[in-house]
Protein backbone atom coordinates (compact mmCIF):
# COMPACT_ATOMS: atom_id res chain seq x y z
CA UNK A 1 0.00 0.00 0.00
CA UNK A 2 1.21 3.43 -0.91
CA UNK A 3 1.84 6.32 1.11
CA UNK A 4 -0.92 8.87 2.31
CA UNK A 5 -0.87 11.91 0.84
CA UNK A 6 -3.58 15.19 0.97
CA UNK A 7 -4.79 16.24 -2.37
CA UNK A 8 -7.67 19.20 -3.35
CA UNK A 9 -10.04 17.84 -5.50
CA UNK A 10 -13.12 18.89 -7.67
CA UNK A 11 -15.69 16.33 -6.99
CA UNK A 12 -19.53 16.91 -7.55
CA UNK A 13 -20.63 16.71 -3.59
CA UNK A 14 -24.17 15.37 -4.16
CA UNK A 15 -23.08 12.45 -6.10
CA UNK A 16 -20.12 11.86 -3.01
CA UNK A 17 -22.70 12.20 -0.53
CA UNK A 18 -25.12 9.93 -2.50
CA UNK A 19 -22.70 6.81 -3.08
CA UNK A 20 -21.50 7.54 0.91
CA UNK A 21 -24.55 6.23 1.89
CA UNK A 22 -25.54 3.68 -0.23
CA UNK A 23 -22.07 2.22 0.73
CA UNK A 24 -22.87 2.74 4.27
CA UNK A 25 -18.77 4.86 4.75
CA UNK A 26 -18.49 7.27 7.54
CA UNK A 27 -16.06 9.34 5.12
CA UNK A 28 -15.57 10.51 2.09
CA UNK A 29 -11.63 9.82 2.20
CA UNK A 30 -13.34 6.41 2.82
CA UNK A 31 -16.06 6.32 -0.06
CA UNK A 32 -13.02 7.12 -2.56
CA UNK A 33 -10.12 4.64 -1.04
CA UNK A 34 -12.97 1.98 -1.70
CA UNK A 35 -13.87 3.09 -5.29
CA UNK A 36 -9.90 3.24 -6.08
CA UNK A 37 -9.85 -0.61 -4.62
CA UNK A 38 -12.34 -1.80 -6.78
CA UNK A 39 -10.62 0.01 -10.28
CA UNK A 40 -7.30 -1.49 -9.09
CA UNK A 41 -8.91 -5.16 -8.70
CA UNK A 42 -10.81 -4.65 -11.96
CA UNK A 43 -7.61 -3.98 -13.24
CA UNK A 44 -6.24 -6.75 -12.17
CA UNK A 45 -8.52 -8.85 -13.17
CA UNK A 46 -8.63 -7.81 -16.70
CA UNK A 47 -4.71 -8.32 -16.78
CA UNK A 48 -5.45 -11.86 -16.12
CA UNK A 49 -8.34 -12.18 -18.19
CA UNK A 50 -5.93 -11.02 -21.06
CA UNK A 51 -3.25 -13.21 -20.15
CA UNK A 52 -5.63 -16.51 -20.57
CA UNK A 53 -5.75 -18.96 -22.75
CA UNK A 54 -7.85 -19.10 -25.87
CA UNK A 55 -10.83 -21.33 -24.34
CA UNK A 56 -11.51 -19.18 -21.38
CA UNK A 57 -11.97 -16.19 -23.54
CA UNK A 58 -15.08 -18.10 -25.47
CA UNK A 59 -16.48 -19.09 -21.49
CA UNK A 60 -20.50 -18.13 -21.46
CA UNK A 61 -21.13 -17.55 -17.77
CA UNK A 62 -24.55 -19.65 -16.75
CA UNK A 63 -25.69 -16.19 -14.95
CA UNK A 64 -25.62 -14.56 -18.32
CA UNK A 65 -29.52 -14.54 -20.23
CA UNK A 66 -28.76 -15.69 -23.75
CA UNK A 67 -31.42 -14.20 -26.35
CA UNK A 68 -33.90 -17.86 -26.90
CA UNK A 69 -33.66 -19.09 -30.50
CA UNK A 70 -37.04 -18.73 -32.57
Amino acid sequence: MGRRVRKTLNIDSEKLKRVKEYLGLDTETEVIDRLLDEVEYERQLNEILRSASPEWKTFRSPLVRRPRRR
